[in-house]
């Protein structure tokens, strides 16, 4: 029977329920202070039918190490920083509002994507590009424990890549500080210094980030076993399924059924903790 695995930060506040603490036996400790119970148990049946026991995390148990992954391909807008850089642009002008609840529907799953991005990015028509530095300096905030993530991964020999609905500017700058190989991106049209208020070339959207991720599959002679995708939203979804391990990043509800690990709290840190016994 399929075991899940439990962090002991959520263990301990498990065992402190009354409900829980009589059922402690089905708890099995592991290595490095993590805890796994079975399918079949009490415990599990608690979890995922009270409401209260919402935000403990729990994970399937791959019984892999990190090493045995190869590529690992993420989005990057709150998924690896906290920001969504085109509402950023848009607090520039007073439009955020306007603009976040674009995004919001988009990522719930309401909205196309392609319609979506046509329609914010139409709204920051005239937008000065030097603007952009001051967002990068001074908006832009990494995810806690994304940078010790990404020393974990690379030191493994796994191909990073971001694969992004968001602007190449910001990407570039995400992809330098973080240390990924490659990175993909929409590019903004810009004309004088401005934004005109359109893209150029293909929009990377759900399906085009599918494509990527099969693209360097294809390259790296590997299989989906062999593959990490982690995003926030619906535009994921895709590429979620051409990966062993996909892991929703504090994503939005329509991913929760959708994903290998859901990720709730303490982001990276966590994902550091599971494979912490490498």
């Amino acid at each position: 029977m399929e075991n899940f695995l439990l962090l002991k930060e959520d263990y301990e506040s498990l065992i402190l329920e009354d409900e829980i603490s009589q059922y402690l036996n089905e708890f099995k400790l592991c290595e490095n202070d993590i805890y796994s119970f079975k399918k079949n148990s009490t415990i599990f049946n608690l979890l995922v039918s009270e409401p209260r026991y919402t935000k403990i995390q729990f994970f399937p148990n791959l019984q892999k190490k990190l090493s045995d992954y190869k590529l690992m391909v993420c989005d990057m807008d709150s998924t690896l920083i906290q920001n969504e850089c085109i509402d950023e642009i848009a607090d520039l002008i007073n439009i955020k509002k306007e603009v976040s609840e674009i995004t919001e529907m988009a990522m719930q799953g309401k909205l196309s994507f392609d319609e979506s991005i046509k329609k914010r990015v139409m709204l920051l028509q005239g937008v000065d590009i030097s603007s952009f530095e001051f967002i990068v300096k001074e908006k832009i905030r990494m995810q806690p424990f994304v940078h010790q993530w990404l020393k974990l991964v690379k030191s493994c020999g796994i191909e990073t890549v971001i694969v992004s609905g968001g602007f190449s500017y910001f990407v570039n700058d995400v992809k330098d500080k973080l240390g990924f190989d490659h990175a993909f991106s929409n590019k903004l049209d810009v004309r004088s210094g401005k934004l005109t208020g359109s893209l150029k070339d293909r929009i990377i959207n759900g399906e085009m980030k599918a494509e990527i991720v099969r693209d360097f599959k294809r390259k790296l002679n590997i299989s989906s076993d062999e593959v990490i995708t982690i995003g926030d939203g619906a535009n994921d979804i895709e590429m979620f399924k051409e990966s062993d391990l996909s892991i929703s990043m504090h994503g939005k509800p329509i991913l929760d059924k959708l994903v290998t690990w859901n990720v709730k709290n303490n982001y990276y840190q966590t994902l550091i903790n599971l494979f912490k016994s490498e």
